[in-house]
């Protein structure tokens, strides 16, 4: 069982979380996925439809378990490129919850990318998403500073508390944009989310723009060893994802070794994270698994690491190269 000591750790990171909503110029963060292409359509919507067959994607991410604050992800995407359109279609699904379910966000999103072929080797794709999403906060599951005692723990709301009862919900409308250019060898990416800043308050009188998340990301695909026949080559893939949004930002870099049905990868979220991602694929199934080891200050804390999976399913279908119209980005798996 945690201790009150633990609980009230939980209680500070679940309440700032919650005033980063509610307070004027305070802005809450979107949840940030470490096995970053094995969630495409959250990373950039120019990613729907990006490998031609259709897909479903299932992520799950649990972060700092060990404060005993319920830091859930959960996301779900179907995505397929159709020549008709000229691009691909995809939705998203992403409902993340803080504190017992105090908190919850839930989105869903649609998507299209345009696909340009700007010549035999290189590529252009134009994303664009609509997502409605939907957040309430259960004022009742919440603790606040003055009910925590540092020697009896946590209590009962004093006489005269101005906490508020009850849930508050508020719903909002998004919009979001992205880019990607790329070829057999190299990939370069551009997106931003919340492109209007809608307000996220769940109080009319309070200020809460949902700030822009700008994401840029590029890697690249370098064989170590010759293919023979249909065998996979050993491919050494370097990236690195700079993501702002607010006056917050990270860089992380990092790489992939892959070598036919196997995955590894080793990542630094700067001043942060240190990143260990592992995959597999079998068939049209692909599993992966993500841990983040924390680095920075927060570890005095100790959040213990953040887990992730994610599982996809590519329903790959014969089609002979030089009937395709469209490239493939060629991006890791995780």
């Amino acid at each position: 069982m945690s201790n009150p000591k633990s609980k009230a750790l939980a209680s500070f990171f679940l309440i700032f979380g919650v005033m980063q909503c509610l307070a004027p110029r305070m802005w809450a963060q979107d949840v940030v996925f470490s096995q970053f292409y094995a969630n495409p359509l959250y990373l950039n919507p120019a990613l729907a439809g990006n490998a031609s067959d259709p897909r479903l994607t299932f992520n799950f991410r649990n972060q700092w378990p060990a404060l005993n604050a319920s830091f859930v992800t959960y996301s779900a995407g179907f995505d397929q490129h159709f020549d008709a359109l000229s691009g691909g279609v995809g939705l998203h699904v992403l409902t993340d919850q803080i504190g017992s379910e105090a908190f919850r966000h839930t989105q869903v999103a649609l998507q299209y990318a345009y696909n340009l072929n700007i010549n035999r080797n290189l590529a252009l794709r134009a994303g664009f998403q609509y997502a409605y999403a939907n957040r309430s906060l259960n004022f009742n599951k919440l603790t606040f500073p003055e009910q925590i005692d540092r020697v009896n723990g946590i209590g009962g709301r004093p006489t005269g508390s101005e906490i508020p009862f009850g849930t508050k919900t508020v719903t909002i409308s998004d919009f979001s944009a992205g880019l990607m250019l790329f070829s057999e060898k190299f990939y370069f990416g551009a997106a931003a989310h919340h492109l209007t800043e809608p307000s996220q308050a769940f109080f009319g009188d309070a200020d809460a723009p949902w700030p822009m998340r700008i994401s840029i990301h590029t890697g690249a695909n370098i064989p170590l060893s010759q293919s023979y026949s249909n065998a996979e080559p050993l491919t050494l893939s370097p990236n690195v994802i700079y993501i702002q949004q607010g006056t917050s930002s990270q860089i992380n870099v990092g790489t992939y070794l892959s070598k036919g049905a196997l995955s590894a990868g080793l990542w630094y979220r700067v001043n942060d994270a240190i990143i260990a991602t592992a995959g597999f694929q079998r068939g049209q199934m692909r599993l992966g698994y993500g841990y983040d080891i924390t680095t920075s200050k927060l570890s005095e804390a100790r959040p213990g690491g953040s887990h992730e999976v994610s599982l996809s399913f590519v329903f790959e279908k014969y089609e002979p190269i030089e009937k395709r119209r469209y490239s493939k980005v060629n991006c890791p798996r995780f």
